[in-house]
């Protein structure tokens, strides 16, 4: 039996006044979601604790039965993504170029990332940027439009991933000075590496800073009226860790179909196969050409459209996304799952929100439950209330692979059925 997740980041939402109270998903009219809710066994997922907005990287990684506690960090996840060769005595960051004035405070963030800037201006900004201060070693890997991987390195070992963040994130703040993080650091050594850690790169940030404001290129797009590019905001710095394989933890070999590197770089630290489309339409169509217990089916449309602060636009997505998916063909042994990662509010501030996301699970196994509509509020009628922890065990358990509690099978706790070459067999 396969297990596919059909995965619509940041669908979940607020009502608006726009859509008579309601939110994108209520509006929007969706025969073929509201047709599997009614014969499938739905309910309102919380992807870890209800009023905790989180990231897409994060939510996937709890989603797929991972903890915090084993997230090395979103810079890390980028890096692998962009196939940058991960060193054990090195952390990683995302960088980007931005714009910002001095006054008494400090930096104030014009805009997290320059305009109209192209690819050969930033090279050879970048190209004067220090390599080394205080001991740690810097070096930039291009990614797209005005960001990088900045990795950071001590040969012997003095690091820490334990430190804050540069990049205020939201608009009209001002850059923060990077910090160790007490809280995260297990001991007083940890928290020395971190301290240190944070003092070369604040360093290091002041200094190019300095490098670009009086860059001849900057002097030369200042005189064309240009935003120059004058600060290199940092967040998510991380160090890889190893963890349980995908296949290890759930005995399902996945593979996850996306458009980026971000979740390139998540099942290649899963130790999954990904393959990369550039449509929710051709992630639909290859589908059933597919050979794997467990298929994810990311598309980011639906978290873009909420972003533009306009529900219509979501609206007008979902409704696509829905005519879509009445095109997709299963077998008659497989388990369909539908759900969000977070929630995303096409109304008000926030980035993403805290709220719970609706959930179909349709297929041969499941209870069918009186829900007749796919949307947050229906599917609060619904059978099910689960945390995001939960998702794959009832995968198991749908796909008749989950194994009963208690039993010892082989030299480690598993939650799925073994097969034979999982484990050690007994012989004379």
């Amino acid at each position: 039996m396969r297990a596919i997740l059909i995965l619509l980041d940041g669908l979940g939402d607020r009502a608006s006044e726009i859509l008579d109270n309601k939110t994108p998903l209520q509006f929007a009219k969706t025969p073929n979601l509201d047709k599997l809710a009614e014969n499938g066994m739905c309910g309102l997922m919380t992807t870890y604790k209800e009023g905790i907005p989180l990231g897409t990287e994060v939510a996937h990684f709890l989603l797929w039965g991972y903890s915090l506690e084993e997230f090395p960090g979103r810079g890390v996840i980028e890096a692998l993504g962009e196939d940058i060769e991960i060193e054990e005595n090195a952390i990683y960051l995302r960088a980007s170029l931005g714009f910002v004035k001095k006054d008494e405070k400090g930096f104030l963030v014009v805009d997290r990332r320059t305009k109209d800037i192209d690819k050969d201006e930033i090279e050879r900004l970048i190209n004067d940027f220090p390599t080394f201060v205080d001991g740690y070693e810097f070096e930039l890997f291009y990614s797209f439009d005005v960001h990088f991987i900045l990795k950071i390195k001590e040969r012997n070992g003095w690091i820490s991933d334990k430190i804050s963040d540069s990049d205020p994130f939201y608009k009209n703040r001002y850059v923060m000075k990077v910090q160790p993080i007490k809280e995260l650091c297990k001991n007083g050594v940890e928290y020395n590496k971190a301290k240190d850690t944070a003092k070369a790169l604040n360093k290091y940030l002041l200094n190019v800073h300095k490098i670009l404001e009086n860059h001849k290129i900057n002097r030369k797009r200042r005189k064309m009226e240009k935003m120059p590019a004058n600060f290199l905001l940092t967040k998510w710095a991380s160090r890889y860790r190893k963890v349980e394989s995908f296949k290890e933890r759930w005995g399902m070999r996945g593979v996850v179909l996306g458009s980026s590197s971000l979740f390139k770089g998540l099942a290649k630290f899963l130790g999954m196969d990904f393959i990369k489309i550039d449509s929710f339409k051709e992630g639909i169509n290859l589908i059933p050409e597919l050979n794997y217990d467990f298929i994810h089916l990311h598309t980011k449309e639906t978290d873009e459209a909420a972003h533009t602060k306009n529900p219509l636009n979501k609206v007008k997505v979902i409704e696509k996304i829905d005519k879509l998916i009445g095109n997709l063909k299963l077998n008659d042994d497989d388990l369909l799952i539908i759900t969000a990662d977070h929630s995303t509010p096409s109304v008000g501030s926030l980035i993403h929100s805290g709220e719970s996301v609706p959930i179909i699970f349709y297929g041969k196994n499941v209870r069918v439950d009186s829900v007749k509509e796919f949307n947050e509020i229906s599917c609060s009628n619904g059978h099910l209330r689960i945390r995001g922890e939960e998702l794959m065990h009832l995968i198991l358990n749908y796909t008749n692979r989950a194994l009963l509690y208690g039993l010892r099978a082989g030299n480690r706790l598993r939650y799925y059925i073994p097969k034979d070459d999982d484990i050690g067999l007994l012989q004379e």
